[in-house]
């Protein structure tokens, strides 16, 4: 599969990340052994230059992970074509030991670029440049995670073979009846979905709270708020995927047996997908983006613009919060309110 159309952009798009990851970490690497920001000498100016440019590499970096995100899913969807019994992106994903692992590195690796490019606004901020050795250790070790997901995706790619028999959305996703397989136990769905709003609930009610406290000088409580509201984005992140595949997804398809989490983005389903996904991630990076911020609020200059960021991002992460429970109820409130039909 590696000499496939969706394969070679694929290949293309990590090979384009890694290497401006790798320049951006020749910058990162004279800028840790010899910046010194109350110097005025040309080394020190060509440093500050250099800045900008690492920050245009991790820009185009982050597209390019985005794209290759997108790339990969679109792939796998068109890989199940070829594959002996998938139907879907699931069961190309599961073809081999790595689709399902090289998916989650670049899903993660998604918000790791965006934090980095965060720290780097926010850095920009103060005069004082106080974040500049912060960001760039940590530049140092985003690249070689970028290294892990390229060979990742790269051995799922080489690793693929058509003639190996796999498993389609219905198969891995179904009841488990004591001798099925499923994925995610679909008869945990009360469970999940009482996680799921109690978890969205939770975040509603502590974002609105932390909004509260932005303009007090409780700091204590403040922090305390940011970081429920932080940590809460992240276990309700993987809980909203595990919802979207087990339970909302077969509303939105019509059918009890269909269970996937990729068949949403297509046209057949008015590419319903694409506003729940960007809805929830951006949702998911601006919340657990407003405590990134809050852990480097302490250095200097630094107060104002964390409070301005997080004065933006929380509102926004709630709005996207309610589109994105908007969205993902209306198939089974419609279903309830329709009689039974979608």
């Amino acid at each position: 599969m590696m000499f496939h159309g969706w394969s070679i952009a694929l290949s293309v798009c990590s090979l384009g990340t890694l290497f401006l990851g790798l320049l951006a970490v020749l910058c990162g690497v004279r800028v840790l052994m010899y910046w010194d920001h109350g110097s005025d000498t040309p080394l020190q100016i060509r440093l500050e230059s250099e800045i900008w440019l690492t920050s245009a590499l991790i820009q185009y970096g982050l597209f390019f992970q985005l794209l290759s995100l997108l790339l990969l899913v679109i792939a796998a969807d068109t890989f199940s074509s070829l594959l002996v019994g998938a139907m879907c992106a699931t069961g190309a994903f599961l073809a081999n030991d790595y689709g399902i692992p090289a998916l989650l590195v670049k899903i993660v690796m998604v918000f790791f670029c965006g934090f980095w490019l965060l720290l780097h606004r926010l850095d920009l901020q103060s005069e004082a440049y106080p974040l500049v050795r912060v960001k760039y250790w940590y530049l140092l070790l985003l690249v070689p995670l970028l290294a892990v997901d390229g060979a990742l995706q790269s051995a799922y790619l080489f690793l693929l073979e058509p003639d190996v028999i796999t498993s389609c959305c219905g198969v891995v996703f179904k009841p488990d009846t004591g001798n099925g397989f499923n994925l995610l136990d679909p008869y945990s769905t009360p469970f999940l979905l009482t996680l799921f709003y109690a978890l969205a609930i939770f975040l509603l009610l502590t974002g609105l709270l932390f909004y509260r406290q932005l303009q007090k000088y409780n700091k204590r409580f403040r922090s305390i708020l940011c970081g429920l509201y932080a940590w809460g984005w992240v276990i309700f992140f993987p809980v909203s995927i595990w919802a979207i595949t087990i339970f909302f997804s077969s509303y939105i398809y019509a059918m009890p047996s269909h269970r996937c989490p990729f068949d949403i983005l297509q046209y057949e389903y008015g590419y319903v997908g694409y506003p729940i996904y960007l809805s929830l991630f951006s949702a998911t990076f601006l919340g657990t983006g407003c405590g990134i911020a809050a852990l480097v609020r302490r250095y200097a200059g630094l107060a104002t613009p964390v409070s301005a960021f997080q004065a933006v991002a929380l509102p926004m992460s709630l709005a996207l919060l309610l589109i994105f429970l908007l969205i993902t109820s209306y198939a089974p409130l419609l279903y309830i309110v329709a009689g039974g039909e979608v």
